[in-house]
């Protein structure tokens, strides 16, 4: 038994032996809730969340409430931090503690990506009347540590339009560019700037593809899904370096606000208004097949690099909020409660070899399983297990 730990636990094997070389676990899944605002008067009826689900423990919990927010279009984990789009505001929360650690003012911050110290971020809005608001820049990046504005690529020598995912491949950063603001102008660019030459093209989608939405990059390919019209959807992809490309209609699509995920060699899509879940190869993206029959309109989604299960969230956007987990198969593995209007779904996986004692606790491990009262469990030979300490951050017990 391990002696002169109070409030402290090896808690519940991982469901999967760490290989040398291969030690990734997920840590912890992020899940960003808009609550509920009443658009016609501002107020909000339902305030936005930031909360935590631990995969080890299946326990979801509320960590902070984000103020002065109607919506979350995106959050990214970077070096130790969580970056959060919401609403006007970029957001700084540290992936421990929870703790607000930087926030700045930028109208119309879309999507985020991360890179050498900066966080980059497209953006697009609409006035106090609900109309396109012009800006000067539709991309702009700013500090990691303190987020104090550092760049921008203004209209002359950047996206014209409004923008929203974005992605690095290599030393160039790829754009959606789709005006999605200005209802019924709605173009269809992936702009690409270079960082080492400060240069930047736009690839354009053609007429199928305007309204790109998600935007994935992955070994050299780089596959937006498309909004079109709102009532049909299309897939283009353009490849790195060599500025060929191709977009694929959608057959049967009625709708356009997607939910949609990469891994391995593999988009996972769901249009609104199918009750079914897509999917389609990234080398072949001109065909697709059914992933998911019989599936909940998903309003968010995510993979866990680790294990290739799917999370989708599913919400009536005033009253609840729930997780769903499925397998590579799509057999549900798990759900939980959340907050209302789920829209964000953020993956924090870690090297589980950084992990090598508890703080405070210098004695060797024995092994085996303990409860919070010290009680032994049964061995489970081959498995690692948690480590549960008194602020109830998770270490991982490796030599076992």
């Amino acid at each position: 038994m391990i002696k002169g730990l109070q409030g402290v636990a090896l808690l519940g094997m991982m469901g999967m032996a760490f290989a040398a070389g291969a030690q990734a676990y997920l840590h912890q899944v992020f899940v960003l809730n808009e609550g509920w605002s009443d658009w016609q008067t501002g107020e909000v009826l339902v305030q936005p969340t930031l909360g935590v689900y631990d995969p080890a423990l299946n326990v979801y919990e509320t960590v902070a409430s984000i103020e002065e927010a109607g919506f979350i279009s995106d959050a990214i984990l970077a070096n130790g931090a969580l970056y959060v789009a919401a609403d006007g505001q970029l957001l700084k929360y540290d992936a421990d503690s929870y703790e607000l650690l930087a926030s700045a003012e930028v109208t119309g911050v879309r999507q985020l990506a991360e890179r050498d110290g900066m966080i980059y971020v497209t953006r697009g809005d609409v006035d106090e009347f609900g109309m396109n608001l012009p800006l000067d820049s539709y991309l702009q990046w700013f500090h990691a540590d303190d987020l104090t504005w550092a760049g921008e690529l203004t209209t002359a020598n950047g996206p014209a339009y409004a923008t929203e995912g974005l992605a690095w491949s290599g030393d160039r950063l790829y754009i959606a560019v789709n005006n999605a603001f200005d209802w019924g102008n709605e173009v269809g660019y992936i702009g690409e700037w270079d960082a080492t030459t400060d240069a930047y093209t736009a690839f354009d989608l053609g007429e199928e593809g305007k309204n790109p939405n998600r935007l994935f990059a992955d070994n050299g390919q780089i596959v937006t899904v498309n909004n079109r019209d709102y009532g049909s959807a299309s897939l283009s992809e353009v490849m790195s370096g060599e500025g060929t490309v191709q977009t694929h209609v959608v057959a049967d699509a009625t709708a356009g606000c997607l939910a949609a995920a990469v891994f391995q060699g593999e988009l996972k899509y769901q249009i609104t208004g199918e009750n079914a879940v897509r999917t389609s190869a990234l080398d072949g993206l001109d065909e697709s097949s059914t992933w998911l029959v019989d599936a909940p309109a998903f309003y968010g989604a995510a993979i866990d690099p680790v294990s290739g299960h799917w999370y989708g969230s599913v919400t009536d956007y005033t009253t609840y909020g729930l997780v769903e987990i499925r397998d590579e198969e799509g057999g549900i593995v798990s759900t939980f409660d959340c907050g209302v209007s789920p829209g964000v779904i953020c993956m924090d996986v870690r090297n589980a070899s950084d992990v090598v004692s508890i703080p405070g606790y210098n004695a060797p491990a024995v092994r085996g399983a303990f409860d919070l009262l010290g009680r032994e469990l049964p061995t489970l030979q081959g498995r690692n297990g948690w480590f549960i300490d008194a602020s109830g951050k998770k270490k991982i017990q490796l030599d076992w």
